[in-house]
C-alpha cells in the first residue's frame, strides 16, 4: 500500500484471512475491512463492498471501537466512488453502523 501498488497487497490479506473463523471473530472483520479497503484502492469497488457486507451480516456480535473507526474510515472512500455498488454499502454501513 505505501509503494501505491494496493492490487499487489490483496494476494497476502486473502492468506491472512484464510482460515480465521470460530472465535477470532473480530481479527477476521479487521482483517476483511482491510482488505475491503485495499480492494477499493485497486479499483475493484464491488469486491471491496461483497468483504464489507460480509462484515457487517456479522456486525450485531462484534463490539470494537477500533473496528467501527476502520469501517467508518471504509464508508468515507467508498462514499467519493461514483457506483451504485457504493452507494449501496456506503447506505448498508450507515444503517447497520
Amino acid at each position: 500500500m505505501r509503494a501505491d501498488q494496493p492490487e499487489r497487497a490483496v494476494p497476502f490479506l486473502r492468506a491472512a484471512l484464510h482460515g480465521i473463523g470460530g472465535g477470532l471473530a473480530r481479527n477476521s472483520a479487521s482483517y476483511r475491512v482491510k482488505l475491503a479497503d485495499v480492494l477499493l484502492a485497486a479499483g475493484e469497488v464491488d469486491e471491496a463492498c461483497a468483504e464489507v457486507n460480509g462484515v457487517l451480516d456479522t456486525w450485531g456480535g462484534i463490539a470494537s471501537p477500533r473496528l467501527v473507526g476502520k469501517v467508518r474510515d471504509f464508508k468515507r472512500a467508498a462514499g467519493v466512488v461514483d457506483s451504485p455498488t457504493a452507494r449501496e454499502c456506503v447506505a448498508r454501513i450507515h444503517e447497520t453502523v
